[in-house]
């Protein structure tokens, strides 16, 4: 019984002592050596980010309208050979559902077309980003002297002091015309 009340009495010494110690290593984001950024939000929120987006929306819209059109002369073909297959001849109702099928399968064609372009152009647009985003990290980890700069999308950071988020700075750095 001794023994309990000899620990609980050290504990209760020890432990105050040891959150007061704590709670004074309160680190300012401007003492602090690591930061973490977004480079999705980055890329949302700066200039080029933005740009890209309207690109790839008039792409997308674009591509929508072509495929649109496609898809009502595929109808008003399909609906003429309904209406008009009983008095065509088989032979012209054969060449009517070839060309329905040539139709359509140009329709495929171009609907991976189009994806494969829209995903090309995607992907040229964010490794044009990424070129300019890695050098606007590495200038302000250096200007602020950080020895870690952490990669918010990762899923590798639970949480963070959103003092410690450097995404807008990254941003504006990115922005800056080209010298």
């Amino acid at each position: 019984m001794l023994k309990y009340a000899c620990t609980a009495l050290v504990l209760s010494v020890v432990l105050p002592s040891i959150a007061a110690a704590q709670a004074a290593q309160t680190v300012t984001p401007d003492a602090a050596r690591l930061a973490y950024f977004s480079p999705q939000r980055a890329f949302f929120q700066s200039n080029d980010g933005k740009s890209a987006q309207a690109k790839l929306t008039t792409l997308q819209t674009q591509a929508s309208r072509e495929v649109d059109a496609r898809n009502a002369k595929l109808k008003a073909l399909q609906q003429e050979l309904d209406q008009r297959s009983s008095v065509l001849a088989e032979g012209a109702r054969r060449e009517r559902e070839l060309e329905i099928d040539r139709v359509q399968l140009d329709l495929r064609r171009f609907m991976e077309d189009a994806q494969a372009e829209f995903l090309g152009v995607q992907r040229n647009l964010e490794n044009a980003f990424l070129a300019k985003l890695a050098p606007a990290v590495d200038t302000l980890a250096k200007k602020r002297g950080l020895l870690f700069v952490l990669n918010q999308d990762s899923g590798v950071l639970a949480w963070a002091d959103p003092r410690l988020d450097i995404t807008a700075d990254v941003v504006a750095i990115v922005d800056q015309p080209a010298k």
